[in-house]
């Protein structure tokens, strides 16, 4: 079994399913019924639809659908402003009347919000009582700032996309992650990489076998779990993203390659 934990759908219905006037340059139709065809030929079993900022913003509606129209396919990450004095009342609907399994706090917008900005605490302490997981989309400069916000809500189950989008061309022993390899102390905290991470851990002098060699010696397989960010990334395309992912690390002992592809959510 494959499960993919970061995919996007976008729908083609843009009356029912308005983009973004800004849309990035990503966003193209992906529907969920072109994912189930796209999972049979790659072999992927179950897919964790996570919400596109860049296509919708905060409007889940679509990926909400879709997993609840193929609960044995898909489940769906929302994102929500935590910022917003009614957030938390925003995720109870999502998550109760909508069918959401989890939500998804982006820093990459502007302003840039901080990881530990008090006024996001409502949203964390109501994820905590709706008992799901959070999935962080941060760049590495904030990794810092994550200790004191697991530290406040060690209960929320919280994943890092994308590995907080590390340059590791400076290769081994990757001084520059040292804020992110200090997150182990945190049992409640998961890593998760993408064909992104897989890029970035070929650039330069590192390589895929380098990076993650250490990064499980640290965490282990039980953190760790992978999605293909299709199609944000698209200069493969989804079966040739999943075949580089079980490529690059063919080299890990097969229960860690388990571990690696058949987690869903943390």
């Amino acid at each position: 079994m494959i499960i993919d934990t970061h995919v996007h759908v976008i729908s083609g219905d843009q009356r029912k399913y308005p983009r973004r006037a800004d849309a990035q340059d990503w966003v193209r139709d992906t529907s969920g019924e072109m994912l189930l065809a796209l999972n049979r030929d790659a072999g992927v079993d179950r897919t964790v639809l996570v919400q596109g900022y860049g296509a919708c913003e905060c409007d889940n509606s679509y990926a909400a659908d879709c997993a609840r129209q193929y609960p044995d396919s898909f489940v769906s990450v929302c994102i929500l402003d935590p910022r917003q004095a009614d957030a938390p009342e925003q995720l109870s609907y999502w998550v109760r009347e909508r069918g959401v399994s989890g939500l998804r706090l982006l820093t990459i917008v502007e302003p840039e919000p901080l990881l530990d900005d008090a006024r996001t605490f409502p949203l964390w302490t109501r994820a905590a009582s709706l008992a799901i997981p959070i999935c962080i989309m941060t760049r590495l400069h904030q990794v810092s700032r994550l200790p004191a916000v697991l530290e406040r809500f060690p209960d929320v189950r919280v994943a890092l996309d994308h590995l907080a989008l590390p340059r590791l061309s400076d290769s081994p022993p990757y001084d520059s992650l040292q804020p992110l390899f200090e997150l182990l102390r945190f049992s409640n905290l998961y890593l998760k990489f993408s064909t992104e991470t897989l890029y970035a851990a070929r650039r330069g002098r590192s390589t895929p076998k380098e990076f993650f060699s250490r990064l499980l010696e640290r965490f282990g397989a039980r953190r760790f779990m992978w999605g293909s960010n299709f199609p944000a990334t698209h200069d493969r395309n989804f079966k040739e993203q999943v075949e580089l992912a079980r490529e690059d690390l063919a080299f890990l002992p097969q229960e860690d390659q388990r571990l690696a592809f058949q987690r869903d959510r943390p």
